[in-house]
């Protein structure tokens, strides 16, 4: 929704008829019909992949009509689903969003609904309202309540309906429509009936094809009451009707047989790969000689109205706590990275991140470090205060994080981003960005939660900025293992995490160790040491570790050492994958092995070397075996992913990539005994 806010819009004249002909075509009827249900739409049917309910049809229409002094839009819903299984009876219950801002609410209006059931026995078409004790409400944050129905006597088997309308005198808040749910969409519809004075922009998103994108132009009729002023410009009791005529555009758009969303590793959030059509009201016209009334703001009218609120850009005027001692930072850290480090830890001494991310700061600076700890906002806005005391020029960039989705930067809307971070231009390249929420990174690394394309940069040289990672997700194992003449594998295993994995390994903590030995069910670990390491360096799992010998172990043993410390199976899973490979950094996963063999065997069969690379560079697997002596063997492999973003036709050749290393590192060593 916009910063701004486009109330119920009184009209500048008592009528208005565009001239020109109007293309009259014959509109088609609604998909569904509410109350419709018979005996025969309970036929068996193959559910799309066997889901625990299915939605057979769900139907959205957004008109915008006349109301008293101006319009207002009205958003019509009806929906019919099936249930299968228990599992999917939470799907009776339904939420709708209400907007209210400054006295003025949507409502929810001529809400009806039924659950259709077969009788046993006798197959009578059973049909229970629903109660108006379904429906319930709660604040879902400051603008907006959250109205929610339960449909009754939901049985395996149910046919759901449901209807709805909701009346909004907020023009600017056309109803955006998701295509695809959590579970399979059979046909899927939205509808907008857009007058010619009102122009919105569009954005739509889909990974599967529309089976209907089509727009028309019909005749459009509507009527408004209008309470006349009087001689002193106050309006009196004598309303009037006000007919008005025009063109307007009817947008139409189909899915049919809409897979389930599917969670699949490396994704953003599934807003991001939903289809989904979304609207922002960008100008106004009433008269064709006159200029149109532009709604859409632009980036940098939003960056001002920005710096202007108390709870942003008056934050950053405020002086802190910890004024004083950022300002002495300029004698003791003469060097900018040094004292832009030196700041962030003073923020961080002085405040923790409680987790919650928004781009507002509710609590003054002094209130966020009595407290000490505060949101991303409170803690970014006085890192970035802080660095401003301590000479440094600072400009706060905002961003969306990767669970609130991608920033559509074509659709200047402030909702789509919530999380602010410091730019300091003066910093060498790799330092400018700076965040003081998580102590376990170093300066020059941002959360990997941050890492979702670009940011907005306020100030004078507002501009869009790339977010990369500036160092890998890199996992490295050492080991130096003794096999026995039963087979049994023992030694020291060295963990490391670095980059991107040290962090999460940081805060593991005692758990880190819980984790791995999940991992690695077959090992006992006897000892270990973790090093917590600073920032910037790597931590390290160091252990004592045996895996015991296999069951029918002879004078011929097969040694798996690569299998035994790699993970189990690969995260690419399925065969195929609509949507792209998301991944916050740069992966890189590296083995290196020194293996004793027993007294009096030697190994007969090694293992061939490997060298596997993705297209256009996008990832290499490199396996290597050497003997340096007779009783000892060197084994190594990497496994690396130099891109960020894999789109879906590269998922073929990512998936196989991970399924030749595993099996490469799954090749037994023959050891034999003469």
């Amino acid at each position: 929704m916009l910063l701004r806010v486009v109330r119920r819009l009184a009209l500048p004249g008592l009528a208005l008829v565009l001239a020109g002909p109007l293309s009259a075509q014959k509109l088609l009827p609604p998909p569904i019909k509410f109350g419709s249900v018979t005996k025969d739409d309970f036929t068996p049917t193959a559910a799309a992949d066997s889901a625990a309910a299915e939605v057979l049809c769900d139907f959205g229409q957004s008109r915008i009509v006349g109301a008293q002094d101006g319009f207002e839009l009205l958003f019509e819903r009806t929906s019919r689903l099936r249930i299968h299984r228990k599992a999917g009876y939470s799907y009776a219950t339904v939420q709708v969003p209400l907007y209210h801002r400054d006295g003025i609410r949507e409502n929810l209006m001529q809400l009806k609904g039924f659950t259709y059931n077969l009788e046993p026995g006798t197959g009578k078409l059973l049909k229970t309202p629903m109660r108006t004790e379904a429906v319930f409400s709660h604040k879902r944050s400051e603008y907006v309540d959250e109205y929610a129905f339960t449909l009754p006597d939901v049985r395996e088997g149910s046919i759901l309906e449901f209807t709805y309308t909701v009346r909004s005198g907020f023009l600017n808040n056309l109803q955006d429509w998701q295509f695809q749910q959590s579970i399979p969409v059979r046909w899927s519809e939205y509808r907008a009936v857009l007058p010619s004075f009102f122009r919105y922009k569009e954005v739509s998103h889909t990974y599967w094809p529309f089976a209907f994108d089509e727009s028309t132009v019909q005749p459009y009729t509507t009527a408004y009451s209008q309470s006349p002023p009087d001689s002193h410009g106050k309006s009196v009791n004598q309303e009037r009707s006000v007919s008005i005529s025009t063109q307007a555009v009817h947008r139409r758009w189909v899915l049919k047989d809409a897979p389930a969303f599917r969670q699949e590793p490396f994704l953003t959030t599934p807003e991001d790969y939903l289809s989904r059509v979304d609207f922002e009201l960008e100008r106004i016209q009433f008269q064709p000689n006159t200029p149109p009334r532009y709604l859409a703001g632009t980036w940098p009218e939003i960056e001002q109205e920005l710096l202007k609120n108390k709870n942003f850009g008056g934050y950053l005027e405020q002086s802190t706590p910890l004024t004083s001692a950022a300002t002495a930072l300029r004698t003791t850290h003469p060097d900018p990275a040094a004292r832009a480090a030196a700041a962030r830890a003073l923020v961080q001494q002085a405040v923790g991140y409680t987790g919650e991310n928004r781009l507002y700061a509710f609590e003054t600076p002094k209130k966020v470090c009595e407290r000490r700890h505060g949101s991303a906002a409170e803690v970014n806005l006085l890192l970035i205060r802080t660095l401003r005391d301590a000479g440094l020029e600072a400009q706060p960039l905002l961003l969306s994080t990767r669970d609130n989705g991608r920033v559509q930067t074509d659709l200047p809307v402030l909702t789509q981003l919530n999380y602010p971070i410091a730019y300091v231009p003066g910093l060498p390249a790799g330092q400018q960005l700076l965040d003081a929420t998580d102590p376990t990174l170093p300066v020059d690394m941002l959360p990997e939660h941050c890492l979702n394309e670009q940011g907005r940069l306020l100030g004078p040289t507002g501009r869009w900025v790339p977010l990369v990672a500036t160092q890998p997700h890199l996992q490295f194992t050492r080991a130096t293992l003794q096999l026995d003449a039963a087979g049994a594998l023992a030694g020291t295993i060295r963990q490391e995490y670095a980059g991107y994995a040290a962090s999460p390994a940081r805060r593991a903590g005692p758990d880190l160790l819980v984790q791995w030995q999940k991992d690695h069910p077959d090992w006992t670990v006897k000892r270990r040491d973790e090093a917590a390491t600073t920032p910037g360096t790597p931590m390290v799992l160091a252990l004592d570790a045996h895996q015991p010998a296999p069951e029918a172990a002879g004078r011929t043993l097969y040694v798996r050492p690569l299998q035994a410390l790699a993970p189990a199976a690969s995260p690419f899973q399925t065969e195929d994958r609509r949507y792209p490979v998301d991944l916050p950094a740069p992966r890189r996963a590296e083995y290196q092995v020194t293996l004793t063999l027993p007294q009096g065997y030697t190994a007969t069969t090694l293992p061939t070397d490997a060298n596997l690379s993705l297209p256009g560079n996008g990832g290499r697997f490199i396996y290597s075996i050497s003997q340096p002596t007779p009783q000892t063997l060197a084994i190594s492999s990497r496994l690396l992913l130099t891109k960020t973003h894999y789109q879906p036709e590269e998922y073929a050749a990512l998936r196989a990539l991970y399924a030749q290393a595993l099996a490469k590192m799954a090749e037994p060593i023959v050891v034999q005994k003469p």
